[in-house]
């Protein structure tokens, strides 16, 4: 698939580098483009390294590589991205803030609100009635003004891709309707949103560290789990659980960012490729992404998962007093409205 000016790094390569052999590299791909710049004869390509956190099996690499494929055609081979999935360049907090220094041009991330609190909103249960919806808000005016805080970090989001909808799985019972997760101990991330949007089903939010929660179900410290669909898949977290709800409670996005000074030095031409590129790839990975769905929810039920799609009314009904007693005051009443209200 890869075209040509696309490398990517094998999975077998070490998973960290330094952040000063990043900075290195980061001095070299500029010393390259200047030459670019000032000595036409040697026509080398600017290398741009991007960094993602998912396996090579996961919708971001797909998007990534599209988006490597798109730059490379877009701009006749001057421009390269080398893409380094699979965390080897460090976690998504450690490459957000890598990003920010300037060793990381681009990186794709998931974690985002402890840099821009604003766009936790964006988080919030049942606030999107689709994907589509989802995509129109992240990346049209709403979006723009929410993540233009991140040049206040020395960043700039480009484009916003998605990361799915969030479900429940649990080993105890089937979920049929908001009244089934009464009782049941869930693991969340350590985020007082989704604790309390958990509670307010009627389940135990317990928060821990993802690497913990399929030895913590087998030892049933916890009966489940929520997360999207993929990542169950990627995860392998079907193995250890026995119910599927698909709840589309919450809906992930995972911005794709670039460092502002590194991309305000690149030429007009240059960037319009870069963001044209992004946009490019975010709606072929939306492709791939709703479409791996479907498969892993047939593999799911052909491993012996139990599929269940309650009646959401209830789920609802449930975070709405939250939002009129917290986040309305947290995040603004009106930014949520016209969020709801898009169409």
């Amino acid at each position: 698939m890869p075209g040509k000016g696309i490398k990517i790094k094998s999975e077998e390569r070490k998973m960290r580098k330094s952040v000063i052999v990043l900075l290195m590299v980061c001095v070299l791909s500029g010393s390259l483009f200047a030459a670019g710049q000032t000595d036409t004869a040697t026509a080398r390509p600017m290398v741009i390294n991007a960094a993602h956190s998912m396996p090579t099996t996961y919708h971001y690499h797909d998007g990534m590589m599209k988006f490597a494929e798109e730059v490379a055609s877009r701009s006749n081979g001057t421009i390269e991205i080398e893409i380094y999935p699979a965390a080897q360049l460090g976690e998504e907090v450690s490459t957000m803030e890598q990003c920010k220094m300037g060793a990381i041009p681009i990186v794709l991330t998931g974690v985002f609100d402890s840099y821009v609190s604003r766009a936790g909103v964006f988080n919030l249960p049942f606030l999107f009635r689709d994907g589509e919806h989802a995509n129109a808000v992240l990346n049209g005016p709403i979006g723009q003004e929410v993540f233009s805080d991140f040049s206040k970090h020395g960043m700039k989001v480009i484009s916003v891709w998605e990361n799915g909808f969030r479900q429940i799985t649990n080993n105890r019972r089937p979920i049929n309707s908001v009244n089934d997760m009464v009782g049941l101990k869930i693991r969340t991330p350590q985020s007082p949103v989704w604790m309390k949007a958990v509670e307010s089903f009627g389940a135990t939010p317990t928060p821990m560290p993802f690497a913990d929660v399929a030895t913590a179900i087998v030892q049933g410290l916890v009966d489940g789990q929520e997360n999207a669909i993929l990542h169950i898949l990627a995860n392998k977290t079907y193995e250890v659980q026995k119910y599927l709800a698909v709840v589309n409670y919450m809906y992930g996005s995972a911005p794709l960012l670039v460092n502002e000074a590194w991309f305000k030095g690149l030429t007009e031409t240059q960037r319009t490729i870069i963001v044209e590129s992004a946009a490019v790839a975010n709606t072929y990975m939306r492709d791939v992404a709703k479409k791996a769905d479907q498969d892993a929810i047939k593999f799911f039920e052909s491993q012996g998962l139990k599929v269940t799609y309650p009646e959401l009314d209830g789920f609802r009904a449930k975070v709405e007093p939250l939002y009129k007693s917290e986040w309305s005051k947290q995040y603004g009443a009106d930014l949520i409205d016209s969020i709801r209200n898009m169409k």
